[in-house]
């Protein structure tokens, strides 16, 4: 027969041992370190199309990371930060007329002049029906949406544009109204002549800029996180200059605008004049962390835009005579410079267009 054996001392011993165990596994790991990206060379994928490449390319540095999207897969862009505001796609061209109605069915084609949809490419007033081309979301076309849903008046929508003289259907056109419910979005949408629509709860999501509807698709994706990209190539709808220094919209390919409302920034170096000699600024090769202290960043969307390349003119294609510090939100800064983009025929620098090729290098690492 065996014998029991019980050692209070023992226990208390091992049941200290066991305590002691298990709160070191539960602690918390340590957040590992992960250095960004030294830099690298990348071919974005603008899809086919040419000078009209069918995607919008998101690139982050930090990650060596690119995602393509079909640039027309979007009809809207709903802010989630603490305005209510709605984006048109200008990568599509899209353009847009209120009617003074409240009531979405009470809309049809009898209340809008189609020809109010084209937009006339190359002069001042067409900026009045399409969205601000800055990304200032205090000047979006839709106005903030109201608390107040009788404020909340319907647009008529033409999601893939079209310039001045173009045949404008009402088959290709829809009729939207917005209106807050809590802190969610409400969009009713439907075709312009239909007599009833649908309904679609949009929900802020803060780790995006825009969460995106599709007329036809419904919710999806566009954007990558909005701490996971840096810039954006794309086509799109942007604001040229006349003779007489009046802006006019007009339809750029190869646009380059950084992620401003997560708080990215930029600033060209421009190191030789016109005439190839140099500027006093330093090379892309030659500039160092020291340099920085001479730059200014800018914040604004459009701060690199279509600089960075010649479609006219000489020399034609990727600019050889600057490059682009880029800053992204957690403080990272690098030199990028594009390579090549396609321009010409055969293209003069080689490269293929809607496949423009860049290199960059981690100038100093942030936080």
């Amino acid at each position: 027969m065996k014998k029991s054996f019980y050692n209070p001392s023992l226990l208390f011993l091992l049941m200290g041992t066991t305590v002691a165990f298990t709160s070191c596994e539960r602690g918390d790991d340590p957040i590992p370190d992960i250095p960004p990206s030294d830099g690298t060379e990348l071919t974005l994928d603008g899809g086919e199309g040419g000078s009209s490449a069918a995607n919008t390319v998101f690139v982050d540095l930090s990650a060596d990371k690119q995602s393509s999207v079909k640039r027309t897969s979007w009809n809207l862009g709903f802010y989630n930060g603490s305005q209510f505001r709605v984006v048109l796609n200008n990568t599509a061209g899209a353009s847009a007329v209120q009617v003074n109605k409240a009531d979405l069915n009470a809309v049809s084609e009898s209340d809008v002049n189609l020809d109010d949809l084209a937009i006339a490419l190359g002069s001042p007033n067409a900026f009045d029906n399409i969205d601000d081309l800055t990304g200032d979301l205090s000047k979006t076309l839709i106005p903030e949406i109201s608390a107040t849903a009788d404020n909340n008046k319907v647009f008529v929508v033409n999601p893939v544009g079209g310039s001045h003289g173009a045949v404008i259907t009402a088959d290709d056109l829809y009729k939207i109204r917005i209106l807050r419910e809590g802190n969610d979005y409400v969009l009713q949408y439907a075709k312009l002549n239909d007599t009833d629509f649908s309904s679609l709860t949009v929900k802020k999501d803060e780790g995006y800029n825009f969460n995106y509807v599709s007329f036809t698709e419904g919710p999806l994706t566009v954007e990558p996180l909005k701490a996971e990209w840096d810039f954006q190539w794309t086509w799109s709808l942007y604001a040229g200059s006349m003779p007489n220094g009046d802006s006019y919209p007009y339809g750029y390919s190869d646009m380059v605008f950084i992620n401003h409302h997560a708080g990215v920034s930029a600033a060209e170096i421009v190191f030789e004049d016109a005439e190839g000699a140099s500027t006093g600024e330093p090379t892309y090769e030659d500039f160092a962390e020291a340099d920085l202290a001479g730059v200014s960043f800018a914040n604004t969307r459009g701060v690199i835009a279509s600089s960075w390349r010649k479609t006219t003119g000489t020399p034609l294609g990727a600019q050889p005579d600057r490059f682009y510090l880029i800053k992204d939100g957690t403080g990272n800064v690098y030199k990028l410079r594009f390579i090549s983009m396609g321009a010409g025929d055969p293209p003069t620098d080689g490269g293929k267009r809607g496949y423009p090729e860049l290199e960059y290098k981690l100038v100093v690492r942030g936080n």
